[in-house]
């Protein structure tokens, strides 16, 4: 018996949801604990301990306490429209994209409702130039929506428009 595709973009977003919060206390808690700031692990890439209070590269870090309550909201939203996006879908590449897109999403929504702020691990930098910080939620968002530009210019969303 084979799942729906938006069951199945679901259970991609649970997966990544589980695991996103399971780096992010482990790390946390285990590899980089805060009295730490940073473990090297090659030349080009460390783990660090850093929180992000904003979005994006720390943008809106600085607009106080009701921050947290709208970033939550937009999130959310944002997830509910991205919700309805994947029970439309009959592609697969789109539902697998909707499921990291929202896994991700929720991952960030749960840290900024527990914490105030997303839990950020993963620092890239060559030489002295860093790149922000970032976890395993961004990345998720990152991935789903590379693969809908993917599918809209080479896959099923440009066919789809041909046809028309």
């Amino acid at each position: 018996m084979r799942l729906a595709l938006p069951i199945q973009g679901l259970l991609l977003a649970l997966v990544v949801f589980l695991l996103d919060q399971a780096s992010k206390y482990a790390l946390r808690v285990y590899v980089v604990p805060e009295a730490w700031s940073l473990v090297t692990v090659t030349p080009f890439f460390n783990l660090n301990h850093a929180w992000n209070y904003g979005v994006s590269f720390s943008l809106f870090a600085g607009e106080g306490d009701f921050r947290r309550v709208k970033l939550i909201a937009l999130a959310l939203g944002l997830t509910a429209l991205v919700g309805w996006w994947l029970a439309k879908t009959t592609v697969w590449l789109q539902a697998i994209a909707y499921g990291l897109i929202i896994g991700g999403a929720l991952g960030n929504v749960c840290d900024r409702v527990i914490h105030g702020a997303v839990f950020d691990f993963l620092q890239f930098h060559l030489a002295e130039y860093y790149w922000p910080s970032f976890n395993l939620a961004d990345s998720a968002i990152f991935i789903g929506v590379a693969l809908l530009l993917w599918d809209s210019f080479w896959g099923s969303g440009r066919k789809h428009e041909a046809a028309q």
